[in-house]
């Protein structure tokens, strides 16, 4: 079993030194420091192309290629940056028969993986609760309202401290929702963000310290992408800050905090589609 470890490894290896010299090393900004990252190929590429959270001791990733109707769930241990298991097409029967096909934003709380799910046509999007140590889901599927998720649900966020989960739309959404996943994904309330108004194009998010952080790949900046800040106290959003990732081919996706020295680093997976998916460390100056 070693050996076979081993011999993935050297094949891999070329592959994975192709990448990084294809794709530059992202700059500093004045708001984030690039601290490095990790090259990830192939099938695990296919893994974590999308959705990232963590427990503290492992990385949760999720992945999916809509077209040939593939989903994948990753594990990645924190202390080696290895891809430890992946589970593919993990979507219940009940998602998979009605045409549910893309995994998008996930995050871990309280021993469980909560993600979102979408699908084409009719098909309604849903939150799915998933098994860390398996990957497998459980028997947890939740519906969303097709008037509020009509173009899907791309990202969520669970507040540690009050259990309730955070979503919205994809495209210009003015509306973020709010559910309790203590009480049966409980409807809590829904509101109009204020400070710079609507969210577009989020792709993953993560608490902090009481504040929810936003990965957004906004296009209107050249090769730099936002990471908001919404304050759940006032509904207000903000930029926290900008990473300059060096690419306009690259796609920001999901994003989570990792605790080192005592110090938080963001970690987000960056996806360059051409070539595989970066995990990215930056220090953000104003998340302590």
């Amino acid at each position: 079993m070693r050996i076979l470890k081993w011999i993935r490894l050297l094949m891999l290896l070329p592959i994975i030194l192709l990448t990084l010299l294809m794709t530059p090393r992202p700059a500093d900004t004045d708001t984030a420091v690039f601290k490095g990252q990790h090259a990830f190929v192939m099938t695990e590429a296919l893994a974590m192309g999308q959705g990232i959270t963590t427990d503290g001791t492992y990385f949760y990733t999720a992945g999916a290629a809509t077209g040939l109707h593939v989903t994948y769930l990753g594990k990645i241990d924190v202390a080696s940056m290895t891809m430890t298991a992946k589970r593919l097409n993990p979507l219940p029967e009940i998602c998979k028969k009605r045409g549910n096909n893309h995994i998008g934003g996930i995050s871990w709380y309280d021993g469980k993986i909560y993600a979102s799910v979408e699908g084409g046509d009719a098909c309604p999007a849903c939150i799915v609760v998933f098994d860390p140590e398996t990957l497998e889901a459980t028997e947890d599927v939740y519906d969303l309202p097709a008037d509020a998720f009509g173009d899907g649900v791309p990202w969520l966020a669970v507040d540690p401290d009050t259990g309730y989960l955070y979503a919205s739309g994809w495209s210009h959404a003015d509306t973020v929702y709010v559910f309790d996943v203590n009480d049966g994904m409980r409807p809590v309330r829904s509101f109009r963000p204020g400070g710079i108004g609507e969210l577009d194009r989020i792709q993953g998010g993560e608490f902090y310290h009481g504040m929810l952080y936003l990965s957004q790949d906004s296009r209107d900046n050249g090769t730099r992408k936002r990471l908001l800040r919404l304050d759940p106290g006032t509904d207000a959003v903000t930029v926290a800050a900008e990473r300059d990732v060096n690419g306009s081919h690259i796609e920001a996706e999901g994003m989570t905090f990792l605790v080192r020295s005592e110090a938080p680093s963001l970690f987000v997976l960056d996806y360059n589609k051409a070539v595989g998916v970066f995990l990215r460390e930056y220090a953000v100056a104003s998340i302590r």
